[in-house]
């Protein structure tokens, strides 16, 4: 009698563990958003009272924008389709979502009474132009389409390029990080003044580094994963110090927010320092089974109607959370943790729904 054929050893994709950096970005964007009750005043005032708390998780927090630029550009670049699909696919994905929550952002602070008929028009006519003062989390959809219009175009020259031409385009851009400290002591620099605002470093600045840093790290970095997750974690250490140091150094001197976050600006060096560490370390995981593997992929796939929806649950959450625990150490990863929780079984639960994908993406 044959004997049965052993199972198959099961073999995680070699990029599973993006999906599990997706999640976790995910987490820390909740994080920053929980401890700014702590922090932010009426009429965007400081609360100086709890910044201990409010610096020790939200330096380490900063990264989390940036590893979702990264992550498109590890996994989009270079494009393997023409503009028009691309558009087309990212597209749909992207703005019918985004259009469906900024519409309940306008719509549901009226209905629960906490603004006016005005403010809910005004809200509705701002979208094509900005983000809602009730919607400020989605500036990052704002800035993502601005992202992904950029693709197409940059795509070809990533294809071709060297690898010291990327690392040349890296050089110029991280140059670009340190102009949030420089332009403290020299608020215009390298041809800006008040008729220019474009420096003749602010076509390497920005978001479009991370996009390109992503995908030099899949196509140029071979050093072995654990030597990547000692180099990374020295990263992540390095730029956390300087982010919480700068953080402590702003908070009795700082007239008004922007001032505050100085170093936790997401262009900056020491958050680009923070990033490109947890994605190296991340690489080391490897996923056991299948089945673990496929829900950490449904669950970084909602991972987007998360983001535009945890707001309305964050500050529901919050009144019944810090009334219950009080402290800030405690509060901000309490409400980071129940908002994850109760936004995913939302969007979860819309994702049942027929065209679901024009609502949680």
């Amino acid at each position: 009698m044959t004997a049965p054929a052993p199972p198959a050893t099961f073999k995680s994709s070699p990029t599973a563990y993006l999906n599990l950096l997706r999640i976790f970005a995910c987490l820390m964007v909740l994080t920053v958003h929980s401890g700014e009750f702590f922090y932010i005043g009426e009429g965007n005032t400081i609360i100086r009272k709890y910044h201990v708390w409010v610096n020790n998780y939200g330096s380490f927090m900063r990264s989390c924008v940036p590893l979702f630029v990264m992550i498109s550009g590890y996994l989009l670049l270079p494009i393997k389709e023409g503009a028009k699909t691309f558009y087309k696919r990212r597209f749909t994905r992207l703005l019918i979502p985004f259009l469906v929550w900024s519409v309940l952002y306008a719509i549901v602070p009226y209905l629960i009474g906490i603004s006016n008929t005005a403010q809910m028009w005004h809200d509705l006519f701002i979208i094509p132009v900005n983000f809602a003062p009730s919607a400020g989390h989605l500036w990052f959809v704002y800035m993502f389409i601005g992202v992904y219009l950029f693709m197409p175009i940059f795509s070809p020259w990533v294809q071709t390029a060297s690898k010291r031409f990327k690392l040349f385009f890296l050089l110029l851009w991280t140059i670009t990080l340190l102009f949030p400290y420089i332009k403290t002591v020299f608020p215009e620099i390298l041809g800006e003044a008040f008729w220019n605002k474009y420096h003749s470093g602010y076509y390497f600045s920005g978001y479009i580094g991370y996009l390109l840093l992503g995908n030099y790290i899949k196509e140029h970095v071979t050093i072995s994963k654990a030597k990547g997750f000692w180099i990374g974690l020295v990263l992540v250490i390095a730029g956390y110090l300087i982010t919480r140091a700068v953080f402590a150094h702003q908070l009795p001197v700082a007239k008004d927010i922007p001032q505050l976050e100085l170093s936790w600006s997401f262009p900056t060096i020491n958050v680009a320092m923070m990033a490109t560490g947890l994605f190296l370390m991340f690489r080391v995981i490897t996923i056991g089974s299948a089945a673990l593997e496929q829900l950490i992929a449904k669950v970084s796939g909602l991972t987007y109607g998360m983001y535009l929806a945890h707001i309305l649950i964050l500050v529901q959450l919050f009144p019944l959370i810090n009334n219950w625990l009080r402290q800030p150490v405690l509060v901000i990863p309490v409400l980071a943790v129940s908002t994850f929780i109760v936004t995913y079984m939302l969007i979860k639960l819309l994702s049942y729904l027929p065209g679901s994908k024009y609502i949680v993406g």
